[in-house]
């Protein structure tokens, strides 16, 4: 077993680097940003400064979802919970100490997933850590850097039982009403056993309800103005095909794009969008058989970060297009993909390597952009440009439906359990939560049907 603090050490190291490299040579930084596909900003940490600026600006009487000189001639939108946490607006003056301290408790946290098991793990999880869809989050320091933090802390409470697993399904919530996709969390619930599952589901079904009659009109304020972006840059989502396809097509058509939130794929296109889901949801059923046996021997606190990460990825990829920081959530599921792998399947050592260069994509893709059409003239090096586009979104529904995979698996066992403690006092050893009787049990052997 290798020092689980050895990744932490290095994406600290690299962070230090940065704040070096953009204090000595602000010319240099910009550069190596550009080699990642990060867009130039004002400063570090504009994203959370944007957020800090709409909460003081809220402080002072505006109202910061229509454009307003309060900020730059910006607008916000993320949840209206955020603008409720005033003394908040206080942290915009002291922007570079906020941002390195949630950059430090980002780092910091990576040391709460699973150590890694080897050399090879341990390598390939530190070139995830400081990979370009880190360090854009980072740089940015955007709220999925806070949300990832709730999501560790969260997981590590569900993990120890008692007030603390409470506690670790408040922050999931908390996290839901800050930016809505981390509900895909409380799928963690599904570890309960049947009775406690749902006095939880009336609670949390309560709070949210009680959460969209305060704040619902703020909430599809918020989501109307969220913005589009072309799919070719750093983004990813299961809308990026389709829609490139039709960008593709209108373009040769002559028409001119001004506004993607406004445009409307033909309805071709989108019934071929709505084929490609369903046969991602049967590629990750039939996947599910390959992942039986391993899952069945993964560690409880492996497990659980896998699932969780896996479950918000889906919930991403499929609801909206994400900007590429958005991938950090990747990290929770890699040590769980590297112990499928030593668990005996050999596709999840593959699994590995595709989360990996995922989250290195951008590096790659601008690589392609700036050199091919140098070494193979315009036309081939458009060519190859649109294959690495074409290769980038079929890992990432490949990786997609090895998730779903995971995910159907985890469902699976969740109602056996349930089945199984339906005619059976629900003290007895099957219905107990795994919480109750250790921390070495996994989902898929938590239960014994009747007879086994």
């Amino acid at each position: 077993m290798i020092n689980r603090f050895g990744i932490s050490a290095i994406a600290l190291g690299a962070l230090l680097l940065w704040v070096c490299l953009h204090g000595i040579s602000p010319g240099a930084y910009f550069e190596v940003l550009a080699a990642f596909d990060i867009p130039r900003a004002a400063q570090p940490f504009s994203d959370l400064g944007a957020v800090l600026q709409a909460v003081y600006c809220t402080g002072q009487g505006v109202n910061v979802y229509a454009p307003n000189a309060c900020m730059g001639g910006g607008n916000y939108n993320y949840s209206p919970l955020l603008l409720h946490f005033g003394g908040l607006g206080a942290l915009a003056a002291h922007l570079k100490f906020a941002g390195l301290g949630f950059g430090a408790l980002f780092i910091a946290t990576l040391a709460v997933l699973p150590p890694p098991q080897s050399r090879a793990e341990f390598w390939l999880r530190a070139l995830a850590s400081v990979s370009a869809s880190t360090v854009f989050a980072v740089e940015r320091m955007n709220l999925d850097v806070v949300i990832f933090l709730f999501a560790m802390g969260g997981i590590w409470l569900s993990l120890r039982g008692g007030i603390a697993r409470l506690a670790g399904y408040a922050l999931f919530c908390l996290a839901a009403a800050l930016k809505y996709y981390p509900v895909a969390l409380l799928a963690l619930l599904l570890r309960e056993p049947p009775r406690r599952l749902a006095a939880l589901a009336v609670l949390l079904g309560t709070a949210g309800l009680g959460f969209l009659v305060w704040f619902g009109a703020g909430t599809l304020t918020a989501l109307a103005i969220v913005p589009h972006g072309p799919p070719f840059g750093n983004c990813f989502g299961a809308i990026d095909i389709p829609l490139g396809i039709s960008l593709g097509i209108a373009a040769v058509h002559g028409d001119k794009l001004h506004d993607l939130s406004h445009f409307h794929m033909p309805l071709a296109l989108r019934l071929a969008y709505m084929a490609m889901i369903l046969a991602a949801l049967w590629r990750g059923w039939v996947n599910a058989a390959l992942y039986r046996p391993a899952m069945a021997r993964l560690e409880s606190a492996t497990e659980v970060f896998l699932i969780g990460g896996a479950a918000l990825i889906c919930v991403c990829f499929f609801m909206a297009q994400n900007i590429d920081y958005r991938s950090i959530f990747l990290l929770l599921a890699l040590p769980g993909v590297f112990a499928l792998q030593r668990a005996g399947v050999a596709k999840a050592g593959w699994l590995a390597i595709a989360i990996v260069a995922l989250l290195w994509e951008s590096f790659f893709r601008i690589a392609a952009v700036s050199v091919m059409p140098v070494l193979a003239g315009q036309a081939v090096g458009y060519s190859v440009v649109i294959m690495v586009w074409a290769g980038r979104e079929v890992l990432w529904w490949w990786v997609i439906t090895q998730f779903l995979a995971l995910l159907f698996l985890y469902a699976g066992a969740a109602l056996s359990r349930a089945l199984a403690c339906l005619p059976h006092d629900p003290t007895t050893l099957p219905c107990r939560s795994v919480l109750q009787r250790g921390r070495g049990d996994p989902v898929l052997r938590r239960f014994h049907p009747p007879g086994a």
